[in-house]
């Protein structure tokens, strides 16, 4: 949009938005929000779980409710134990709920796990009519620990709903009675981010009783063998077996924002659970989704092995007629004619019910900025077809609108925006302008690189960039090459030059922006997140431009990052060796061999607990700026993982932040 127009534009909506306030810190803490809402068949009441904030504890709160056709909503359980998951029976008799919660006498459903990591549950089913929450298993069940994840973790009743299947460890304490009484920590492999305190996933199966007294199933089995990750298991439609994905292999590594290592699909008899391999590729095929008919299923695949950490994925379809499973891939997006690719790249997962029938397949995809549904025709050829996914369940009139304590706001209104970088390659981006009544261009503005690197920006719709933009910034969210949404090849175009291209594509976008008189060239910052702080730990030893900086999460080290880090093939393959090998390049690579060149004042964020980027690369990259002189902050958020999540870390994170930049030329 040109200057003139946008001007006219915001003329307009001056007016309607002098009333409004810009978000604040304190809505945080005024989310209140319906969750797996279920509507029963007679359409007069409606469960779900309220999302709320407990004041006391400043931390979010998750429990079963109810509302009548009146309108009236009440918890339905004394005391409100928690409720993660809500999903309801297919006889309508059971709501099935994932809970944290113990045992009626207190007792703990199961060991804990990190306050940090992806909290573990149990399965629980309660009456629709009412009566109190009956346990899966029990005290005497032989599994431990439900996982609540979206990679591995799977509660689908069987086709006949008899039986139920879940993901689940052992529960068992790994360490050996010299350990626990020594009090020594013996390092073990595990899954790392996300994962950390659970054993190896297995899937489980629980013949359910007719009519449930102390405990919903007396027999629980156990259908996959050996230590392994299973996950994202599928009944077939007759139920006689499952399909699931695992990494079977020596080498292990996390999958959490990561899928390149050797998945493969399994298939499991409830008959006779020896596994069958169905599939034998190099990278990683996962999320199976099998065919109404039982004769084929359609997966996810890469042939990369080690490959990026999101890589663009094929269709795959696995024959399971013949005696052994075949595979073809729909179209190979790896292949040398990608240039005119008859359908996107699947996004992960696949949609549980991805079959529209025995032929058609829909799933989600992305383009640029912009995210879409395809579907394809697997007997006519690979081109997209004309198709639509199935309608999205239809939100019950009686369930209650969402957080009203906040009310309307100030928005900020986003665009996208295009460019030409130092090479010519065409780079798209996100930019979220202040709204008139708060400012008028040029405007002060914030850089706010996306991480992975293999991921990208879509929106300034989140609660951060609307409070940076409602307060005067200008936030560009440049979509660098290395992203997703663009393409093989422009996923590729980072590789061995992290702090290259990509910086590169960033610092012509701003140049566009300042060129067309949007961005101020004297009231520029930058802050990132992970591989965002990464960029950000990059540019200030490579430019002096910005007032102020604040990286969080940050890779700062290739070396450290590959040595402390859970997932070494990031490094791996994006720098194309470990650090003996490409010693040179890893330091070149490194924001921690420029610190000294760094003048701009610089805060640092970390969690004390985050596996992907460990909180030393903060530490170590905040000692080389204080030894140089540069004004610089470190900020430690204890019991968080890479993702920082708790409530009044995320108010310090944004409020600091916001102060750091005001107090360096913001305002």
């Amino acid at each position: 949009m040109k200057l003139t127009a946008w001007l006219a534009l915001a003329a307009c909506s001056v007016a309607l938005a002098d009333d409004l306030q810009p978000p604040q810190i304190s809505d945080l803490y005024k989310t209140d929000v319906a969750l797996d809402a279920i509507t029963l068949s007679d359409g007069k009441s409606a469960f779900y779980i309220r999302q709320r904030v407990d004041q006391a504890t400043r931390s979010l709160k998750q429990s079963l409710w109810k509302v009548d056709a009146e309108g009236n909503a009440r918890a339905v359980e004394p005391g409100e134990p928690d409720v993660l998951s809500l999903t309801l029976s297919p006889d309508g008799k059971w709501l099935v709920l994932l809970s944290t919660r113990p045992f009626a006498d207190g007792t703990p459903a199961f060991q804990p796990v990190p306050p940090y990591t992806d909290p573990a549950v149990d399965i629980w089913f309660m009456p629709v009519t009412g009566g109190k929450a009956i346990p899966l298993g029990g005290k005497g069940k032989p599994y431990g620990r439900v996982i609540t994840d979206k990679f591995y973790g799977r509660v689908a009743f069987s086709p006949d709903g008899k039986k139920l299947l879940f993901v689940a460890d052992e529960g068992l304490d790994p360490r050996t009675e010299a350990e626990k009484k020594n009090n020594v920590i013996v390092v073990r492999d595990d899954q790392g981010e996300g994962y950390e305190g659970y054993g190896p996933t297995q899937v489980w199966v629980a013949d359910l009783n007719p009519a449930p007294a102390d405990v919903v199933a007396s027999k629980i089995t156990r259908i996959t063998p050996g230590d392994y990750w299973y996950g994202d298991p599928q009944w077939s439609p007759d139920g006689s077996y499952i399909v699931c994905h695992a990494n079977r292999n020596a080498e292990q590594e996390s999958a959490r924002y990561s899928v390149n290592h050797n998945y493969d699909l399994w298939k499991f008899s409830l008959a006779d659970p020896r596994p069958e391999q169905l599939t034998f590729g190099a990278g990683p095929e996962f999320s199976p989704r099998i065919a109404p008919d039982g004769k084929r299923l359609v997966c996810l695949s890469s042939p990369r092995f080690k490959g990026p950490h999101m890589d663009v994925f094929n269709l795959m379809v696995v024959d399971l007629t013949s005696k052994a499973a075949t595979a073809r891939l729909v179209f190979d997006h790896h292949g040398k004619s990608t240039d005119k690719s008859p359908h996107l790249s699947p996004t992960t997962p696949l949609p549980d019910q991805c079959w529209r029938d025995h032929q058609r397949v829909w799933f989600n995809a992305i383009s640029g900025v912009k995210s879409v549904t395809q579907a394809v025709n697997l007997d006519a050829g690979p081109q997209a077809i004309d198709d639509t996914p199935p309608p999205a369940p239809v939100r019950s009139p009686l369930i209650p609108r969402s957080s009203p304590g906040i009310g309307k706001r100030l928005r900020a209104e986003d665009e996208i925006i295009h460019w030409k970088s130092f090479d010519g390659l065409e780079i798209e981006g996100v930019l979220t302008r202040p709204p008139a009544s708060v400012a008028s261009p040029p405007f002060k503005l914030l850089v706010m690189p996306h991480g992975g690197p293999h991921h990208r920006a879509t929106s300034g719709a989140g609660f951060d960039t609307q409070f940076f933009a409602t307060r005067g910034y200008a936030v560009f969210q440049p979509n660098f090459r290395g992203s997703t949404g663009y393409g093989l090849k422009f996923l590729n175009a980072d590789h061995k030059d992290f702090g290259g291209g990509d910086m590169k594509d960033i610092l012509t976008g701003i140049d566009h922006l300042v060129k067309h008189g949007i961005a101020d060239r004297d009231r520029q910052f930058v802050y990132g997140v992970s591989y965002g702080g990464y960029m950000t730990s990059w540019l200030v030893g490579q430019t002096t431009q910005f007032r102020a900086a604040a990286a969080q999460n940050a890779v700062t080290d290739m070396n450290v990052m590959w040595h402390l880090s859970d997932l070494q093939s990031w490094t791996e393959y994006d720098l194309g060796g470990m650090p003996w090998e490409v010693p040179e390049r890893m330091r070149k690579h490194s924001p921690l061999t420029y610190a000294n060149q760094v003048r701009t004042p610089t805060l640092i964020l970390h969690a004390t607990n985050d596996r992907r980027c460990p909180v030393a690369m903060g530490r170590m990259f905040y000692r080389a700026l204080k030894e140089n002189g540069v004004e610089t902050q470190l900020v430690l958020y204890p019991d968080e993982g890479h993702p920082i999540k708790q409530l009044p870390h995320r108010e310090d994170v944004i409020t600091r932040v916001f102060e750091w930049f005001e107090k360096h030329g913001g305002k």
